[in-house]
């Protein structure tokens, strides 16, 4: 009895560790989006097409976003010059020896650099350089020109056999080393939580943005979706108290007159300044005030006089799990 006993055990965590492994991923699409991956950090989503893949759970929780990562299958996504130097302090941390380092957009499409290298002594400098993508889908900034003090450095630098890599001390991990006179930058370590894992295939600067395409750039688009949205797929997606089994969960833009402005750590303040509808097929549609107006104390009484009238509780096919994120 107590082997049959222990051989049904055995069979039963089998049996659940291959409905684990066989659950199907989140899919994830998204157009027109300014997404806030932080509070001072902002990603502009042109469109995107992918999956929120689980970090130490069995599904993503969107009230932690250390809780998933988004592989990205194709899309396009920019960075403005104000989040591309947040995102590069960020990554320099106390560890680098290149100090005050400031970028931005040359009108000739190049990116312009200064800073202080803290080597044996202080060197202030100011570059240019041109971005590409690498075989290996990560960002390469090859610098074409330095000058310290309005002084060319790069005709110096090769007859002492000096590359920036000499020069340039770069912390581990932090998604930036040198190699040769280049910066090569790794989109999925730069950016803060959830992080954005896919293939880069260009990379360009265009009206005052690095704009990043992954795969071919294009996406299929998904029939019956608001022009500005965010809409979640099949899988399982938990968020607040409640948990969505086989996931139809779109946010909508409620002013589609710019993009949909979106917070990943303030998504509450909008779900509550918004209203729901639950669709026929048990799928839910959430109409979003843009973050920017609700922070501002501008998303109106309108929306609230319709969220009285049409929102939904219960959320569709979400229900209350009970489980302690």
């Amino acid at each position: 009895m107590g082997a049959k006993y222990f051989v049904c055990i055995a069979g039963l965590v089998s049996a659940c560790a291959v409905a684990e492994a066989s659950k199907e991923p989140v899919a994830v699409d998204m157009r027109n989006v300014d997404l806030h991956v932080s509070d001072d950090i902002t990603l502009h989503v042109t469109r995107l097409q992918g999956r929120f893949v689980p970090v130490g759970r069995s599904s993503p929780f969107l009230d932690n976003k250390q809780s998933y990562t988004v592989d990205v299958d194709a899309g396009e996504v920019a960075l403005d010059i104000d989040s591309l130097n947040r995102v590069m302090a960020r990554s320099m941390g106390e560890k680098s020896n290149l100090r005050k380092l400031r970028v931005w957009f040359n009108e000739d499409g190049t990116l312009g650099q200064s800073g202080v290298i803290d080597a044996k002594v202080k060197v202030p400098f100011t570059a240019k350089a041109v971005v590409s993508a690498t075989a290996d889908g990560r960002i390469r900034v090859s610098t074409t020109s330095v000058k310290s003090s309005g002084v060319p450095l790069t005709p110096v630098m090769k007859v002492l056999g000096l590359r920036l890599d000499d020069l340039v001390k770069m912390p581990a991990g932090s998604g930036v080393v040198t190699e040769g006179n280049d910066f090569i930058l790794d989109p999925a370590k730069l950016m803060p939580p959830p992080g954005l894992n896919g293939r880069l295939t260009a990379v360009r600067i265009v009206n005052n943005r690095l704009v990043q395409t992954f795969g071919s750039g294009e996406t299929a688009p998904e029939s019956g979706l608001s022009p500005n949205h965010i809409y979640w797929r099949n899988g399982e997606l938990a968020f607040g108290k409640l948990t969505m089994a086989d996931t139809d969960l779109e946010l909508i833009d409620i002013d589609l007159s710019d993009p949909l402005d979106f917070s990943i750590d303030h998504w509450n303040d909008q779900l509550v300044a918004g209203f729901s509808k639950t669709m026929p097929n048990k799928g839910l549609k959430v109409h979003l005030p843009d973050y920017d107006d609700v922070r501002a104390g501008r998303a109106g009484t309108s929306t609230t006089s319709v969220s009285r009238g049409t929102s939904s509780s219960g959320g569709g096919t979400g229900s209350g799990s009970g489980k302690s994120r």
